[in-house]
C-alpha cells in the first residue's frame, strides 16, 4: 500500500510517461510537483523512488548532469496501470459506501414494518 507522497509521485510519473515506457525526469521538477502539497527533500524523494522500485512499480537510474540530477525512469506494468487501479479502488470504495447506506435504509424500513405489524 502506497502512502500519500508515493501516490503523488506515481501520479506524476504515470502522467509524464504516457507514450514512452522510459523517460528522463529532472529531480527538481519532480520535487517541485510534490512540494505543491508536501514538503519534500531530494533525499526523501530518493527514498520514495527506491520504495516504488521495491514495490515493482518502476525501475530507475540516477544520472548526474550540469543542470542537476536526473531520474531515468522505466515504468513496469504495475506502474503503467497505476491510474486505472486507483480509479477502480475509488469506485469500489464508493460502491461499498452506497451498499452500506442502502442496507441501513432497508433495515430501518423493515424495523418500522415489523413494529407496525406486531404493535397492532
Amino acid at each position: 500500500m502506497l502512502d500519500k507522497k508515493e501516490k503523488l509521485v506515481m501520479f506524476y510519473l504515470s502522467s509524464i510517461c504516457l507514450d514512452k515506457k522510459t523517460y528522463l525526469i529532472l529531480t527538481s521538477d519532480l520535487a517541485e510537483y510534490v512540494s505543491k502539497k508536501y514538503v519534500i527533500s531530494i533525499a526523501e524523494l530518493n527514498d520514495i523512488m527506491i520504495s516504488l522500485c521495491k514495490d515493482n512499480y518502476l525501475d530507475f537510474v540516477v544520472s548526474n548532469s550540469k543542470k542537476g540530477y536526473y531520474y531515468c525512469v522505466n515504468l513496469k506494468n504495475k506502474g503503467l496501470t497505476f491510474k486505472k487501479d486507483q480509479k477502480k479502488e475509488k469506485q469500489a470504495l464508493w460502491g461499498m459506501i452506497l451498499r452500506t447506506l442502502l442496507l441501513t435504509l432497508l433495515s430501518f424500513v423493515l424495523g418500522l414494518l415489523l413494529k407496525i405489524i406486531f404493535k397492532g
